[in-house]
């Protein structure tokens, strides 16, 4: 009996023991950082495609659960990968990238996360939307060409770096026709020509050696960039205790 008795009163005093101990809450856990609950983010566009004057529409709505706002910040950035396409005054015709290849690609990193839209905790409030319960931040976006180190005429030639101004070169002294050697190198004798290609493997090295920047410039007819620009959207949450929710989203546009 005594044996019965004990067993009684160890089954009440841990039953005790479980309704003392604190509830386990998930849910109201979750996403909590630095003893605050972090933001919640959704963002949304009207288009994943773009082309060039488009007008892309930015809505960010957001929300949290303390309402302990530091700020909503949007930025952009803007990276252009490209390869040129020219033709020179006699016929002679370079295309250094293509969708499939590329002999020639430049990057130029345009823009850097530059800021788009600000908004402080403060002025929270004109963007608070009833309908949806919670804060809506739309921000139109004009999507044109940002001329960064690159602009897309003959002078982008000036600014090439050695390295890539080399391997134009390469590239030219196996597509290069005669007439253009000739106004580039009005004197160049016989052996510069023949061969495999319109140039010997002399005039190939001539050129590869000695035609600089205004020489060329001077008998472009036409040049343009062709390939990408790329554009990057951050939208960035933040709470009072600086954590961050953040959403980035991708678009590649054809120059």
């Amino acid at each position: 009996m005594k044996t019965s008795v004990k067993k009684y009163i160890g089954f009440l005093m841990m039953c005790l023991l479980i309704i003392s101990c604190k509830k386990n809450d998930p849910i109201g856990d979750l996403g909590e950082t630095n003893n605050e609950f972090a933001t919640q983010l959704r963002v949304t566009y009207n288009s994943t495609k773009l082309v060039m004057g488009d007008t892309l529409v930015i809505s960010a709505s957001t929300w949290q659960r303390d309402d302990k706002f530091q700020k909503i910040d949007i930025y952009e950035t803007v990276v252009e990968t490209f390869g040129i396409n020219m033709t020179l005054k006699s016929g002679t015709s370079v295309l250094t990238k293509t969708a499939d290849e590329s002999t020639l690609t430049v990057l130029d990193s345009v823009l850097n996360k530059g800021v788009l839209l600000e908004v402080f905790a403060a002025d929270m409030d004109k963007y608070w939307t009833t309908a949806s319960n919670n804060y809506v931040i739309r921000q139109l976006y004009p999507v044109k060409v940002k001329v960064g180190k690159y602009a897309n005429d003959v002078t982008l030639i000036q600014k090439l770096n050695d390295a890539d101004f080399g391997v134009l070169k390469s590239i030219l002294s196996f597509a290069i026709t005669k007439s253009d050697y000739l106004l580039l190198f009005p004197t160049a004798p016989a052996g510069h020509f023949g061969g495999a290609t319109v140039l010997s493997p002399t005039g190939r090295e001539n050129l590869k050696q000695n035609l600089t920047r205004p020489m060329l410039t001077a008998i472009v007819q036409t040049i343009k960039k062709v390939g990408s620009y790329n554009l990057i959207i951050d939208v960035a949450a933040m709470t009072q205790t600086n954590t961050i929710t953040a959403s980035t989203q991708k678009f590649e546009i054809n120059l």
